[in-house]
């Protein structure tokens, strides 16, 4: 089965042919907890590799050290996990009874590189068994690709001329430039802040931070394209500094759907073309 999986700091995106899904991507350690109660639909405790956690909507309220790891780069121990937790969550959520995959997951543009690549390659490939929630299975992760993070995005709805985009993250911003249907490596980039990686969540301000980088390159006429979870709130204050920016709606059987699910469903066609 092929997957693509954006294991996002803030919520995992997958997507597959069986449907797409998302759910919080905090990890955590595990403790006991004396008044047992129900935190969100995204509560889990695991267990993999003799490791014992939370993860979730559980890890976010019960952990004390709970929460995501930031930064340019997949290549840790908490993308692992988000991998192997949503490989296990999508096949319980549509039943699927196979146990071979071939997954496409993102990395920043930063730290797209072949070094970085392989090291998350070496990370995920293999076979795995994992518990969540009283529940173990065990697959085997086949293939691995690694897609760029943002510029990826543009082949969910794919469009001509010039475009740029916008990816803002939990973490990151990934800027990137689309010209008829090649990157343009140059104009392009990651910025090291996100949403969640600063003491503001004020979105005039994020704008303005994105506006003082990409500008530097980018003409305000340009048309940009925003993707992520915040894209549709972000909008008004980022048209302050591209009047032509839009909202990116990816494309998934053939409907409009969230644009929070840009990347993964790149992700997934990329799959589709890759593995045979």
């Amino acid at each position: 089965m092929k997957l693509g999986i954006d294991a996002g700091n803030y919520k995992v995106k997958i997507s597959g042919e069986r449907g797409l899904m998302d759910f919080i991507s905090a990890i955590g350690e595990a403790r006991e907890i004396n008044l047992q109660q129900i935190h969100g639909q995204d509560d889990m405790y695991f267990h993999y590799e003799g490791e014992t956690g939370f993860a979730g909507s559980l890890a976010l309220y019960e952990s004390e050290f709970g929460g995501s790891i930031m930064g340019e780069t997949k290549c840790h121990r908490d993308t692992l996990l988000r991998v192997l937790i949503g490989i296990h969550r999508y096949s319980t959520l549509y039943q699927i009874e196979e146990t071979d995959f071939d997954i496409v997951i993102g990395q920043p543009i930063s730290k797209h590189n072949i070094e970085e690549k392989t090291r998350i390659k070496d990370m995920l490939k293999g076979h795995h068994t994992i518990s969540v929630n009283g529940i173990e299975k065990s697959f085997h992760i086949r293939g691995v690709e690694c897609a760029a993070e943002g510029v990826s995005s543009f082949w969910s709805n794919p469009q001509s001329g010039l475009v740029r985009i916008l990816d803002i993250g939990s973490g990151t911003v990934n800027y990137s430039t689309i010209l008829e249907g090649r990157f343009i490596d140059k104009d392009s980039g990651t910025l090291p802040f996100g949403m969640n990686t600063n003491k503001t969540n004020n979105l005039q301000a994020l704008s303005r931070g994105i506006a003082t980088h990409t500008l530097k390159k980018w003409s305000p006429e340009d048309k940009v394209l925003i993707v992520g979870g915040i894209a549709e709130t972000i909008l008004p204050h980022l048209k302050q500094y591209f009047p032509n920016a839009e909202v990116l709606y990816p494309i998934y059987n053939q409907q409009y759907v969230n644009p929070i699910y840009a990347n993964c469903i790149a992700f997934y066609i990329v799959g589709v073309n890759v593995y045979v």
